[in-house]
């Protein structure tokens, strides 16, 4: 290595140190792992109990979602739930001059919210959607084969993107806010009605 070069690569390393102190003192911090305020966001994900999800495309979700939440297995004693629910579309995006489908659009979007099981109460709200095509071949098995492909893809990006998003919300801390909030008071209850008097 020349002089120049390794001069480069020292110039470089010292930017990168000084880029990251700078975003230090900014408040920046790493969006997995400890936050130094006792906060993990990946003891957090792993506290993430995945709720069922339904039919075929729902449990290869389930699957996607549990390798990127639970990597080490379900969570012996959740302190979250995750609740998923599909809704998923095909449409003919391509028309043959006999009016026979040439490519179909397969549209899934995931609507899910995360809950704290303790009170119940729903902590986070969204939705993710995914758009992949795929052609229908001659063959049927071909075509079978390709939805299926296409239908894995857009399972790997719903979990990517809700699993980021999760993560998202424990490292803002807003998690741990409402965890801290107290309960709402119980409504007051109505006084009984007094008792009618005996007839005499």
């Amino acid at each position: 290595m020349s002089c120049s070069n390794s001069r480069r690569s020292w110039l470089l390393g010292l930017a990168g140190i000084g880029l990251a102190a700078a975003l230090g003192g900014c408040g920046f911090h790493p969006l997995y792992g400890n936050h130094g305020d006792g906060q993990d966001t990946n003891t957090d994900l792993a506290n993430v109990r995945i709720a069922p999800i339904a039919n075929r495309t729902g449990q290869l979700l389930y699957n996607q979602l549990r390798d990127r939440l639970n990597p080490s297995g379900k969570p012996a004693e959740p302190v979250y739930v995750l609740e998923v629910v599909l809704v998923e579309t095909g449409s003919d995006l391509l028309l043959e001059p006999n009016e026979t489908a040439s490519r179909t659009i397969l549209d899934i979007t995931a609507h899910y919210k995360l809950r704290d099981i303790k009170s119940g109460s729903t902590l986070l709200t969204s939705q993710s959607r995914s758009s992949l095509s795929y052609d229908v071949q001659t063959s049927q098995y071909a075509t079978i084969s390709s939805e299926q492909d296409v239908r894995q893809r857009a399972t790997k990006q719903l979990s990517d993107d809700i699993s980021t998003r999760v993560a998202l919300f424990f490292s803002s801390g807003q998690a741990a806010a409402a965890a801290a909030e107290p309960a709402a008071p119980a409504a007051p209850t109505a006084p009984a009605a007094p008792a009618a008097p005996a007839s005499p």
